[in-house]
């Protein structure tokens, strides 16, 4: 391995260290409660060396965004690719997206991508739009075989179904305290509420005429 070789992989390495501490403290304190001060000492480095590879701490929360998607984009290719109704195939994006969520927690903690300003010049930007457009462009023409094939009910729209499809899979695994309360109250799991979500959904959906 050349010198040179050698600073490339110890400059990838150290930006996935600090990525990793960023996602540790993202988990342990939220993202309004991150500085790049907890992250330099989580990730044992100066704070003046944390710019050598990130603009600030969006740009820093970007990139695991944009490793959570890939994954997440991943997991619906497969899914997508399947040879079955339009209807299994919602059921399934619906399924992987909830595993998707309970092998990656920073991921439904990673909502602070859609709720504040970026720098339109951070690099990863496009992708995380092209890759969010996949995304939701797999779902919807999921919604649109189920219809051509009668595994969906009639009438249902493709894009403002899985508008809000999408919608409430996030915030059914994003709860709010209130609703974490009343969940405590009546003796019911997270798990529980995510499912029983995803069946009243999907029994709204499915044509019942065509089911075997």
């Amino acid at each position: 391995m050349t010198l040179s070789e050698r600073k490339k992989r110890e400059k990838e390495q150290r930006k996935k260290d600090i990525q990793e501490a960023a996602r540790e403290l993202l988990i342990e304190k939220g993202y309004e409660n991150v500085t790049m001060n907890h992250i330099a000492q989580k990730s044992e480095l100066a704070r003046s060396t944390l710019y050598l590879y990130f603009k600030n701490k969006e740009e820093i929360y970007l990139d695991i965004a944009l490793e959570n998607f890939q994954v997440l984009n991943n997991k619906f290719q497969k899914c997508y690719k399947k040879k079955v109704s339009g209807m299994e195939k919602i059921r399934l994006l619906t399924r992987a997206y909830i595993k998707f969520y309970q092998e990656y927690p920073s991921y439904s903690l990673s909502r602070f991508y859609y709720e504040i300003p970026f720098d339109p010049d951070f690099e990863c930007m496009e992708d995380l739009k092209k890759i969010r457009l996949e995304i939701f462009s797999m779902v919807v023409k999921s919604f649109q075989q189920g219809l051509k094939d009668g595994s969906i009910r009639p009438g249902v729209d493709p894009v403002k179904s899985a508008l809000i499809l999408t919608s409430s899979m996030q915030n059914i695994i994003n709860l709010t305290p209130a609703i974490q309360m009343h969940m405590q109250d009546h003796g019911l799991s997270h798990q529980e509420v995510i499912e029983y979500n995803m069946d009243l959904m999907m029994n709204c959906l499915e044509n019942k005429t065509t089911r075997n």
